[in-house]
């Protein structure tokens, strides 16, 4: 069995083991990020019963050669190709296997439509569940790990070739572009979402679209961009400034730098998300800057951008090692701009290790 089968027979173990202990027969699986992690399937359409001691994948033909290739077979998969569907498949072998028992489903990614097939048969009792296998990624093996810092070492790599290249009049579309090819060119599938590029006074959108806005002297320019390596994404955030900076340029950004270094020295395990949160609250609070920070200082990071845990004020969970966070601490001023600093950790018992080699202690200048 190689690394990747034993990964996957590994997560289907402690996937069953969660089963039992919520009293399931079964779960089915149609999160498509969940699929891959259990099964290393990585299609647009696959459905997945787990059972107490089977595993169905069902998909349709466009995908049988895909799955041939990329499914753990030695952690007892059984495959089917759905010529008629991929939830009669899975419904018919609940049924058979299940009847009477209770079988879960994923409340947050099941459509309601199909939700009402699966019920059509009646003998299953279908049970809501959340949280199952996402609670499962969100502590990474070292495998998992390495992919993250290699999709990071790639977009690190990728802006530091970028920059070069930022000059007056250039859109921030152009930049971001030419971000994402040079991130392809190093071997990414692709960027691990929309990356934006953000100048002048949008930088105070936390979460700007790229524009065709001509890059200005004097302009604050917001780089929000991530790598996919292998499934696995990476998330970074840097600010730069073209040209000298102002006073006020270098203030907001050192406060955002304390409050990054706030948040990053209290990532170990056992504490909960909300202090990490909170830490952030505190530096900006003692400035009277905490209403300009327009959103929770960060969050899981693995097969998609945005897993558990959260690093949040409702966060009541504490952070276990080799899970993954981002920390992204920010201030945003209507009309003038915004400041945001995000980097990628791993959790340790004692503290966090940085994934990613790419300066953010000082406000940098970019030629104008």
């Amino acid at each position: 069995m190689n690394d990747r089968h034993h990964a996957s027979a590994r997560r289907l173990a402690l996937l069953r083991a969660g089963l039992a202990e919520r009293g399931l027969a079964g779960l089915v699986v149609t999160h498509l990020p969940n699929v891959r992690y259990l099964t290393g399937f990585s299609g647009s359409s696959a459905w997945l019963l787990v059972g107490r001691d089977m595993a169905l994948f069902a998909t349709d033909g466009r995908y049988e050669q895909q799955a041939q290739e990329e499914l753990a077979t030695e952690a007892e998969l059984e495959v089917s190709i759905a010529r008629d569907g991929q939830l009669g498949a899975v419904a018919e072998r609940a049924a058979k296997e299940y009847a009477g028992s209770e079988v879960g489903f994923e409340a947050r990614h099941l459509v309601y439509g199909d939700w009402e097939k699966l019920r059509e048969g009646g003998a299953v009792e279908w049970t809501a569940t959340t949280g199952l296998v996402e609670g499962l990624r969100a502590v990474k093996d070292d495998t998992e790990i390495e992919m993250i810092r290699r999709a990071a070492d790639i977009a690190v790599s990728a802006l530091r070739d970028t920059l070069p290249l930022v000059k007056g009049g250039v859109t921030e579309r152009e930049l971001a572009a030419e971000l994402d090819y040079r991130m392809i060119r190093r071997g990414a599938e692709g960027p691990a979402f929309d990356t934006i590029v953000a100048s002048g006074q949008r930088t105070a959108l936390p979460h700007a679209q790229t524009s065709a806005r001509r890059i200005r002297s004097g302009d604050l320019l917001l780089w929000d961009f991530g790598a996919r390596w292998n499934g696995y994404c990476c998330d970074l955030t840097r600010t730069f400034v073209i040209g000298e900076p102002d006073a006020r340029q270098t203030g907001v950004y050192l406060s955002v730098v304390a409050a990054h270094e706030a948040a990053s020295q209290n990532l170990r395990e056992g504490v909960p998300g909300r202090e990490v949160d909170g830490a952030v609250r505190r530096v900006f609070g003692s400035e009277g800057l905490e209403d300009r920070f327009a959103h929770s200082t960060g969050h899981g990071l693995g097969l998609e951008v945005h897993e558990s845990p959260r690093l949040s004020r409702q966060s009541e969970e504490a952070l276990v090692r080799h899970m993954v966070v981002t920390v992204e601490p920010g201030l945003y001023f209507p009309g003038w701009g915004g400041v945001r600093i995000e980097n990628d950790y791993v959790v340790n018992l004692d503290g966090a290790a940085l994934l990613a080699d790419l300066e953010y202690e000082r406000l940098q200048s970019l030629d104008e």
